[in-house]
């Protein structure tokens, strides 16, 4: 009988630093108790298969791991992205089917592309490279996937929180090693609860409205010859105000506020 192996990759939240990861801000975030987890047996083809519950089955064959326009914003698009950082560096994946269920619902706002990019980085990770790779550079990997083969600009805040696990602090003034400390958090002890509320809504199909936001804020910065927001002054973004809504737009400034706020 073929060996069975399991695997998991938690949703997240994000407790403070709202969209701040992508102009290398500052984050706290935490997994949390809905999970992706998935039963994988190797099948001895060049195939990866990913069976997962409520959803059609989706193969990628490995000798094509190239970026799909086809795919975009596609579970196909994440499962040849993930493979393919791995192959980038070297490793020889094979085939492998994964029978995936899941309590992080898409659009529901945990993450549920960052648990997938996770689960997969974490199976591969263990199946063919003997557990070499640590969870900060499988979280990369991740948001390579999401970035470039399933179209959304993403920062690292998601795949890191779901990677590395419990409550983490990350600071990502460099963004290919962000700092990530783990904090020790007894919310029953501050009298806190953290509570996941269906609101009723789903952000699934709002890419293009996400990526407005890394968008604008970087034209704020780039008004002063930076590339992100964390080269900045705030002090700087309000004397120039008027100068930034003839050149960018009310909105974009009101982002740019909003990133210092929150970072």
């Amino acid at each position: 009988m073929d060996k069975i192996y399991h695997f998991s990759a938690p949703g997240r939240t994000e407790i403070g630093g709202n969209h701040t990861d992508h102009q290398h801000g500052c984050v706290i975030a935490a997994a949390v108790d809905m999970t992706t987890t998935a039963e994988v047996r190797l099948n001895g083809t060049n195939v990866i298969r990913v069976d997962s519950e409520g959803y059609k089955p989706v193969e990628i064959g490995l000798n094509d791991l190239s970026v799909k326009e086809s795919e975009k914003n596609t579970t196909a698009a994440l499962i040849r992205g993930v493979a393919a950082a791995f192959q980038q560096r070297g490793y020889k994946l094979s085939g492998f089917d994964a029978k995936v269920k899941s309590t992080v619902l898409p659009g529901s706002g945990l993450s549920s592309s960052a648990a997938c990019e996770v689960l997969l980085g974490v199976i591969e990770n263990h199946l063919f490279c003997g557990g070499a790779l640590d969870p900060v550079t499988i979280a990369r990997m991740g948001q390579k996937a999401e970035n470039v083969y399933f179209g959304k600009a993403s920062g690292l805040m998601d795949q890191t929180a779901s990677s590395v696990g419990g409550v983490v602090a990350i600071d990502f003034a460099e963004p290919s090693a962000p700092m990530v400390r783990p904090l020790r958090v007894d919310l029953d002890a501050l009298g806190y609860a953290l509570c996941i509320i269906d609101s009723g809504a789903d952000h699934a199909d709002l890419t293009p409205e996400y990526d407005a936001i890394p968008r604008e804020m970087r034209e704020v910065a780039a008004c002063f010859g930076k590339t992100v927001l964390r080269e900045v002054e705030e002090a700087d973004v309000l004397r120039e105000l008027p100068r930034l809504r003839k050149a960018v737009g009310d909105r974009a400034v009101l982002r740019a506020l909003h990133f210092f706020a929150d970072d």
